[in-house]
């Protein structure tokens, strides 16, 4: 008789095309894995992957076997979540993903007024930049997304979540940090920490600076890293400027040793935050807690002044 965790195992081999790396997300061993295959193929009396030195390749009967395997998976998810709401207490588990800024400074405080409501739904937060966050969400590694751009991908429901502004930041005490008309030609003279390709705030700044004619190559980049709180330490240090979220500096502390530089030529960037999810997925009875409560707490994602 075929199983369930057959078909769970079966469905991550064929959109991994790897037994080791279905293994590592599943958390079984690679035989175990194996064995779960040996066993529909055994019940199914079909062989249903080639196996390469390089992946796993489904045959015919496989990719026939797939698209049934995901529906009748679909269906227990939703049967198990329709039954879900039935239950007058609300507890279980809920994994959000974030880019660096909604989730370093602004989810932080919307999960810890949720947590207070729900105290038995235990929330994990995954953070990376906009472009894997989007991808644990495609893979279902996440339930929700908060990313810094409009992904516009057809699997994925996008709403608006919340807003920020993006401006040139610098040392206090760095010569420049005072003078009232600065240029994007001198900017390009002061080294420049920037945020890797996946960032949001990356892509935002990139728009408007083709939009003017530059690009990166424009600039003086001397270092590139995968978080702000990186850009911020590098700047701190009083050798480096950057394009940066001012959610990331409304720290008092950050106020008083970082300055927001005025340039002429290049206006704050009002950017937006979005929150993302399957399309085709039923949200848990967490997941639409937590969106209710987005809802609820508009004052906690106001953008800075």
């Amino acid at each position: 008789m075929v199983e369930f965790r057959q078909l769970e195992t079966f469905v991550r081999v064929a959109e991994l095309k790897s037994f080791s790396k279905a293994a590592q997300e599943i958390f079984l061993t690679q035989p175990t894995v194996s064995e779960h295959i040996r066993q529909l193929e055994s019940e199914l009396s079909t062989k249903l992957f080639l196996r390469t030195k390089r992946e796993a390749i489904l045959t015919p009967a496989g990719k026939f076997f797939l698209k049934h395997a995901q529906k009748i998976l679909g269906f227990r998810r939703q049967i198990v979540l329709k039954m879900g709401q039935f239950s007058s207490v609300v507890e279980g588990e809920l994994t959000l993903g974030a880019s660096s800024i909604p989730g370093e400074y602004i989810l932080p405080q919307v999960i810890g007024t949720f947590h207070k409501k729900f105290p038995k739904i235990k929330t994990e937060l995954l953070i990376s930049d906009s472009k894997e966050a989007m991808e644990w969400v495609l893979d279902r590694k996440c339930e929700i997304g908060f990313i810094g751009f409009n992904p516009s991908h057809k699997l994925l429901d996008v709403s608006p979540f919340s807003s920020d502004m993006i401006a040139p930041v610098i040392h206090a005490t760095y010569p420049l940090a005072e003078k009232p008309d600065l240029s994007l030609r001198e900017l390009r003279s002061i080294p420049l920490v920037l945020r890797e390709p996946g960032s949001g705030t990356r892509r935002a700044v990139e728009r408007v600076l083709s939009e003017k004619g530059l690009s990166w190559k424009s600039f003086n980049v001397a270092l590139v890293v995968g978080s702000a709180t990186a850009v911020i330490n590098a700047i701190l240090s009083g050798s480096f400027f950057s394009f940066l979220s001012l959610k990331s500096v409304e720290d008092t502390f950050l106020q008083d040793q970082l300055k927001v530089l005025q340039v002429s030529d290049f206006q704050a960037i009002n950017r937006q935050f979005f929150m993302i999810r399957g399309k085709r997925d039923l949200l848990s009875p967490m997941g639409q807690h937590f969106i209710r409560h987005i809802a609820q707490n508009a004052e906690l994602l106001k953008p800075p002044l």
